[in-house]
């Protein structure tokens, strides 16, 4: 699994990078990757500049514009490991 946080380096990127590593770190996950995305290009790509941090899941915009709570973080990586896990068994 691939994570991006989109951002220019502000205040909260620096929060929702933070709470990424310490959800990771608190489930043991070792298979995800965490990126900081701070050229404007790409940030474009997904969102306008004005709504960052933004959260990319392989991918796929799911967030933006706040830091979401370490819950909702923990929900989404759930969610995304059991998708990947359940089409790989098919």
């Amino acid at each position: 699994m691939k994570i991006d946080v989109l951002g220019t380096g502000c205040y909260k990127c620096i929060i929702l990078e933070s709470l990424l590593n310490e959800v990771l770190t608190e489930s043991g996950r070792t298979d995800v990757t965490i990126e900081r995305v701070s050229d404007e290009r790409t940030i474009r790509k997904f969102m306008s500049l004005e709504a960052t941090p933004g959260l990319v899941i392989d991918g796929r915009l799911v967030h933006s514009g706040t830091a979401p709570s370490k819950d909702l973080l923990q929900q989404w990586i759930a969610s995304r490991a059991w998708r990947t896990t359940r089409s790989e068994a098919c």
